[in-house]
């Protein structure tokens, strides 16, 4: 792969996509780009984490600058990489319209531009053949785009939220549990309730990624992790054995990063959902005497703990 982008530099003026499921390692393939060139390229990162991640792994190989600090400083590069491009498209377009602003800056004096993404989807396509009037030619390097690298062993679609959340609560879980909420009253909601139950409990919000990252790599993980879409991308989890998602994700890419946060180092992984999957084998009737199966265990669970309680009481 480092052979193949060298390549591309002999050529002026070129956008490279480069396309891989989450976890396949595009930052490994850039750290070994990085090592054929004799100049210091720019790095630009949607999060503050994942810059923190980047340099990290390259060091002094590269420049690595969120959008924002980029515009402040300006350094300038003729090779500028843009790690999860797609982010572009949905935050660009809404709240951080710094993204855009960077992005035009800097293709004006690039010789070579390179997108790093695992999930490009059509509108993204077509918007993207625009840019052929800043580019001499554009060239897609796919691995594998809106794929996983490692599917659930397992995929559940839960019945509703009030049932997912009997199974979570009337459960005995071992660690590697990771539950996405839609708003950041329904992740402190998750804690207390978890905390209650006893269980060890770490949350993350907007924002708050950066320190997260630093406390996963200085403590042992907990039982569970609960968190916004902000631990969808980049942030290095421990291991996940079991995704709870409390809402339908109708955004494909989305999605694919988010189940990708199970399996990234090999390990199985389930999936608990309130939609049927997207793009990944699923059986209905498999599903249903799952659910069946399930159901069993938490009224079971619910009637030991009483019987607990009665006795504690007593």
């Amino acid at each position: 792969m480092g052979k193949i982008l060298f390549y591309y530099l002999e050529f002026m003026n070129n956008l490279l996509i480069f396309t891989a499921p989450p976890a396949s390692g595009k930052t490994y393939f850039i750290g070994n780009f990085l090592t054929h060139l004799n100049q210091i390229p720019l790095v630009i990162c949607p999060l503050r984490a994942l810059a923190d991640e980047c340099c990290a792994k390259w060091g002094e190989d590269c420049v690595v600058m969120t959008p924002e600090e980029w515009l402040r400083k300006k350094n300038r590069s003729k090779i500028v990489i843009f790690d999860e491009f797609h982010l572009y498209f949905y935050w660009g377009d809404s709240f951080r319209h710094s993204m855009w602003e960077a992005f035009y800056e800097l293709v004006m004096d690039a010789e070579l531009v390179i997108f790093l993404t695992a999930t490009i989807s059509d509108p993204m396509l077509e918007e993207i053949k625009n840019f052929s009037v800043h580019f001499d030619e554009i060239i897609w390097i796919d691995h594998g785009n809106q794929k996983l690298k490692n599917h659930p062993a397992h995929y559940y679609q839960a019945p509703s939220l009030n049932w997912m959340r009997k199974l979570v609560l009337y459960n005995d879980w071992q660690k590697g549990n990771l539950i996405f909420c839609a708003f950041r009253k329904e992740v402190l909601q998750w804690e207390s309730q978890l905390l209650a139950r006893g269980y060890s409990v770490w949350t993350c919000l907007g924002g708050e990624a950066s320190a997260f990252s630093k406390k996963v790599m200085s403590q042992d993980p907990p039982d569970f992790i609960i968190a916004t879409t902000v631990l969808s991308h980049g942030v290095n989890l421990p291991n996940i054995n079991r995704i709870f998602f409390t809402y339908q994700i109708k955004n494909h890419d989305f999605w694919i990063q988010m189940v990708a946060r199970g399996g990234r180092k090999g390990e199985k992984f389930e999936v608990y959902a309130l939609e049927k999957p997207l793009g990944i084998k699923w059986n209905f009737w498999f599903n249903c005497l799952a659910i069946l199966g399930l159901n069993l265990k938490i009224e079971w669970n619910k009637f030991y703990r009483q019987i607990q309680e009665w006795f504690l009481k007593a």
